[in-house]
């Protein structure tokens, strides 16, 4: 109760906050805060529910900027669901034996421990740029990057185990990759229109397709995980034709806007998931190939303007973005070789690469990459945490990797929740990987939160197969695609 009570507290302490900001709004004020009561009283009592709460504030957590609320809605979304959890797992006849910890939950509890240990000790340099006169916020930068996706994939795994769940699921990232490819085009069609509104008046890359994170790596890699979704959907019969249709559409929106993103790793990224796609995805490689001809056919047709330096009209060929990286490799090295256990310190990548800044080679401009945060997260985590907190990083990667492929293997053949969710969670979790390569996504909590709770609903539905039909190797009539045991299908 004591969970409950909190975030109660908090959704008392926003009205009462607007209240003191807008007293003549008082009735409506009053209307918003039974309202929201109310959908707290719900989320408590459905921990899937207070999920999707949290995707919808993590989504437009940038729109809503910190201190226009008392409580940032994403941080009383966060408590949401741990507290609706924590309720459920206490409720009569849960099995809570399968809660004990396994090494998953070990090495996260580890990471977890290791940055707020990291936070809290003394480091040479203040955390954040140097420049920016704010004090950065460490705890609400490691809960963003660090806590809640790896949080999110715990409760993926022991909560999304119904069809119902994963089909809230499913439906909410095809609802964020649709918004996405929708403001992506707006940008350049119709910015007028476009909500938040930054995307149309002020975004960080003008030739770009931002989206509402205001970087269009990550607005590339959201697109793409709902690209993959919306295949899921459009190519089983789990769903009704016109739902189907519509994933289709999605599907079709998302590549395109993947194009205006004009950014070479979200193109590799996707490239590379469609044509992995295109081999293994059995029983709906077609859509998959089809995707991977029109991509070639553009390509060719488009050589010359592909390979160009113009960014803006889809080349690939300009090399400030290369030698930014190169340069922050560099550093990277530079400061691993001199902090190599521990590291610099959570958040002071900013700083070393302000105050140490290296250059890659003597004909690469210096001042490509000064002061920037990391574009690799994993050597900003070796340059932060150190060796060990890049070891329990990389081992929290290969275990779930290892996990989810062992889960798509063993679940049934045939249906959209088969081996096709798993293959879907990990074509999402290879196109987290890639994009981790040129930008530190531990910045962005909405992307990690969507692909780390979509694998663990993937591995928890495998063992909630297992343990309702008694088999490690359960199976789907192939005659019957909307057959599931009946336990798992209540």
């Amino acid at each position: 109760m004591a969970a409950g009570a909190a975030v109660l507290g908090g959704v008392g302490i926003v009205v009462l906050g607007l209240v003191t900001r807008a007293p003549g709004q008082l009735g409506p004020l009053l209307f918003l805060g039974a309202t929201g009561l109310l959908a707290v009283v719900l989320g408590l009592r459905h921990p899937v529910l207070a999920c999707g709460y949290l995707l919808v504030t993590t989504f437009f957590r940038l729109a809503i900027p910190s201190g226009t609320l008392p409580v940032d809605p994403f941080v009383l979304a966060f408590g949401g669901v741990l507290a609706a959890t924590w309720l459920w797992a206490r409720s009569p006849g849960r099995r809570l034996d399968v809660v004990a910890l396994d090494p998953i939950a070990c090495v996260m509890g580890l990471y977890v421990a290791w940055n707020l240990v990291s936070m809290l000790v003394p480091h040479a340099y203040p955390a954040g740029p140097p420049q920016d006169p704010e004090p950065f916020p460490v705890l609400r930068f490691v809960l963003i990057g660090t806590v809640m996706p790896l949080t999110m994939f715990l409760v993926g795994r022991r909560l999304f185990v119904t069809e119902r769940a994963l089909r809230m699921l499913v439906w909410s990232i095809l609802a964020a990759a649709a918004y996405s490819a929708a403001v992506s085009v707006l940008q350049f069609s119709a910015p007028q229109v476009v909500w938040p509104r930054y995307i149309g008046e002020d975004p960080s890359y003008v030739e770009r397709a931002v989206g509402v994170f205001d970087q269009p790596v990550v607005n590339g890699m959201v697109l793409i995980v709902g690209f993959l979704v919306a295949m899921l959907v459009a190519s089983h019969d789990r769903e009704k034709p016109h739902l189907r249709v519509l994933a289709g559409l999605v599907a079709a929106a998302s590549a395109y806007a993947v194009y205006l993103t004009h950014t070479r790793v979200t193109w590799l990224s996707f490239a590379l998931v469609v044509a992995i796609g295109a081999v293994v995805a059995k029983g709906f490689r077609a859509p998959f190939v089809v995707t991977g001809f029109l991509m070639a056919v553009a390509v060719v047709t488009n050589w010359s303007t592909f390979t160009s330096a113009d960014r803006a009209a889809g080349g690939v060929a300009s090399p400030d973005e290369v030698y930014d990286r190169l340069n922050s490799i560099t550093t990277s090295l530079w400061a691993f070789a001199r902090e190599p256990v521990v590291g610099w310190g959570i958040g002071r990548f900013p700083a070393v690469n302000t105050f140490h800044h290296q250059a890659w080679a003597p004909e690469i401009p210096w001042e490509r990459g000064f002061g920037i945060a990391s574009h690799l997260d994993s050597l900003g985590i070796l340059v932060e945490l150190g060796i060990v907190g890049l070891v329990l990083w990389l081992a929290i990667l290969a275990m779930i990797y290892a996990r989810l492929v062992q889960a798509t293997r063993r679940l049934p053949a045939d249906g959209m929740y088969g081996r096709a969710l798993g293959l879907t969670a990990l074509l999402c979790l290879v196109a987290q990987s890639i994009t981790g390569l040129t930008v530190d996504l531990r910045y962005f909590d909405f992307p990690n939160i969507i692909v780390m709770l979509l694998a663990g609903a993937a591995i928890g539905w495998q063992r909630e197969v297992e343990r309702t039909t008694g088999s490690s190797r359960a199976t789907v009539e192939t005659r019957q695609p909307h057959a599931l045991p009946e336990g798992i299908a209540r």
